[in-house]
């Protein structure tokens, strides 16, 4: 069965319709242009170390919970439905997440994995109302180091 191990919940001011989830390892760069390439075309795109999320606000924030699980969680219903829910890896090989367009600077500097560096599973849920809101769901899903 999958334990919530944590979440952070965080407001997000997105860069040109799009916020990226990442580790911020060797070469993050070029992993934040593929992923977000890949979002422009479907929502969200995972590259490398990133994750790409395309937003309906622009300008303005959206709220974004980021949940860290023992194992890949079950999609169920929530109290609203959700629009999509998208699922695929990302290499945090630093051992944290973050988010660089979060209003918290604690998000921006990164976030420690209780399971430190390794692939991980993401699922991003969309809610577009009542207000637009994101979830990421993040699980070991590989090798960890």
């Amino acid at each position: 069965m999958a334990v919530r191990l944590s979440a952070v919940e965080t407001v997000v001011s997105p860069s040109f319709r799009t916020f990226w989830l990442h580790a911020r390892a060797d070469g993050y760069l070029a992993d934040l242009q593929a992923a977000g390439r890949l979002a422009d075309a479907g929502d969200v795109g995972f590259s490398g170390s990133a994750v790409a999320v395309r937003t309906v606000a622009d300008p303005g924030s959206v709220r974004a919970a980021v949940e860290i699980w023992s194992r890949r969680p079950l999609l169920i219903g929530d109290e609203t439905p959700y629009d999509y829910a998208v699922e695929g890896e990302i290499d945090l090989s630093t051992g944290q997440w973050c988010i660089d367009e979060s209003q918290d600077s604690a998000v921006q500097a990164g976030t420690p994995l209780p399971g430190g560096a390794g692939t991980y599973g993401v699922r991003v849920t969309a809610y577009h109302e009542p207000d637009e809101r994101y979830r990421l769901q993040i699980w070991p899903s590989g090798r960890h180091r």
